[in-house]
């Protein structure tokens, strides 16, 4: 019962607070492609975390400024992690509603990114939120309960397997 309206008070706060509007028009053609700096959300969950990697070498191979946003125990599962920034976050950091503490939110106020990418398939507003307080102009996403409105792009995929559900995803990618 409170987790629900814990989600629902989270859900106002990032509109009110944290949610960029586009208040201009541009076109979707090459906007992933042409983009040089990438910002990705990396999945909370193990098994996409793992599955997610291959996203990150993608975009490796073709030359991209690649930063992560991960937990800082994650970290070390990254292979090559000396090719790629990163922002850590503490789980200290994250308030009894789940989102981002003023700390992390002013950090990340300061970073600007041609394209965010949020890699978790589930629902979460933790992340939702820190897609939305970078800035950017295009944040993208797989389609969750309540993302509609925090993303630019987004991608239906009902698949349980999530490393066909991420080079599906890499495909969506690859046509912008």
């Amino acid at each position: 019962m409170f987790e629900g309206l814990k989600k629902k008070i989270a859900h106002f706060i990032i509109k009110k607070k944290y949610l960029r509007k586009n208040s201009r028009e541009f076109s979707f053609n090459n906007v992933i492609s042409n983009a040089n700096d990438l910002f990705f959300v990396m999945p909370k969950d193990d098994k996409d975390f793992f599955s997610s990697l291959e996203i990150l070498k993608y975009y490796q191979i073709h030359k991209k400024v690649i930063t992560l946003f991960l937990s800082e125990h994650k970290y070390s599962l990254v292979s090559e992690r000396e090719k790629f920034k990163h922002i850590a976050y503490h789980l200290n950091q994250i308030t009894k509603l789940n989102l981002p503490d003023k700390n992390l939110v002013s950090s990340l106020n300061q970073k600007e990114f041609d394209v965010v990418v949020d890699l978790n398939r589930s629902e979460d507003v933790f992340f939702s939120a820190i897609s939305n307080v970078v800035k950017s102009k295009i944040r993208v996403s797989f389609e969750k309960e309540y993302s509609g409105e925090y993303y630019n792009m987004q991608i239906a995929d009902k698949n349980t397997n999530p490393e066909v559900a991420y080079r599906s995803f890499l495909n969506y990618l690859r046509m912008f």
